[in-house]
């Protein structure tokens, strides 16, 4: 049921982003690029075959070389009608990574006010550096470009109570823009750009990201087909083991206090705004 201001409801949300998560998939398959479901959408895909009912967001990865023929197909016009693709470098890159979009639907949330449109993200994995101590920093060099990228991008709810909040943060703010989001972006690419793929052993996501799970690159050497809602989709074979490593026993559910969304607010547009946007 939605409330007053037509906003979805998470049903209705999971729905739209089948319908870009479906898009994604048929680029990937007509062109054989892998990929495979990440996070909690892999989570969802395992234990609930689709998504995880309080879950409002889809996650997906994509070794380098796949990545960017991705992201070169869909710019020279592969995508479909309504679907866009952010940026991930440049002066427009809000995020180093990429966010398929579907204009139909807007969203409305105190964070990630730069992303007008409904989307999933896309993350790259990278080669990672030899030796656990090589890793380490490389992360922490992925945090702070991240950190500095999150101050230009400081974003606080429009509430009278986080009043004090805005004032704390506002001098990390000016840091953040003074060393500006664009070069924060361009940093943190050249940082996980620095390992070769293809002649890495052990992979990582080293643009985006919290989660520091690294993965053996040969496990993208095979891939299975998950069930998800009514349709399948890519998954590294190896998948226990990956959650396992990362969530510990992903097959229990939390709580009911820690089923939370992400907070999106969706909207669907009338065709005609769609057309004019």
């Amino acid at each position: 049921m939605k409330n007053k201001k037509n906003y979805l409801n998470i049903q209705e949300i999971h729905s739209a982003l089948l319908g870009i998560l479906t898009e994604f998939d048929r680029i990937c398959r007509k062109h054989n690029l892998k990929y495979s479901l990440t996070f909690g959408t892999l989570i969802g895909a395992v234990r609930h075959k689709g998504f995880i009912p309080w879950d409002d967001d889809v996650d997906v990865i994509m070794p380098r070389p796949d990545y960017e023929k991705f992201r070169s197909l869909a710019l020279s016009g592969e995508l479909g009608e309504h679907f866009l693709l952010s940026d991930d470098r440049g002066k427009k890159a809000f995020y180093p990574f990429l966010k398929l979009m579907d204009e139909r639907y807007g969203i409305k949330t105190w964070s990630h006010r730069e992303v007008p449109y409904l989307y999933i993200d896309i993350f790259p994995l990278d080669g990672a550096p030899e030796g656990d101590k090589a890793i380490t920093k490389k992360f922490r060099r992925r945090t702070f470009y991240n950190g500095l990228a999150a101050l230009a991008r400081w974003a606080v709810p429009d509430k009278k109570r986080y009043l004090i909040l805005r004032l704390i943060g506002f001098p990390f703010y000016l840091i953040g823009t003074l060393y500006g989001n664009a070069r924060a972006s361009k940093n943190a690419l050249k940082n996980a750009l620095k390992d070769d793929y293809e002649s890495s052993e052990k992979v990582a996501i080293f643009v985006f990201c919290l989660s520091r799970a690294v993965l053996d690159r040969k496990m993208f050497d095979d891939l299975v087909e998950l069930p998800f809602e009514d349709r399948s989709f890519y998954a590294i074979a190896a998948y226990d083991k990956y959650l396992r490593n990362d969530y510990g026993d992903y097959m229990t559910p939390p709580p009911k206090n820690k089923q939370v969304t992400h907070g999106l607010r969706v909207k669907k547009f009338s065709a005609r705004l769609s057309e004019g946007i």
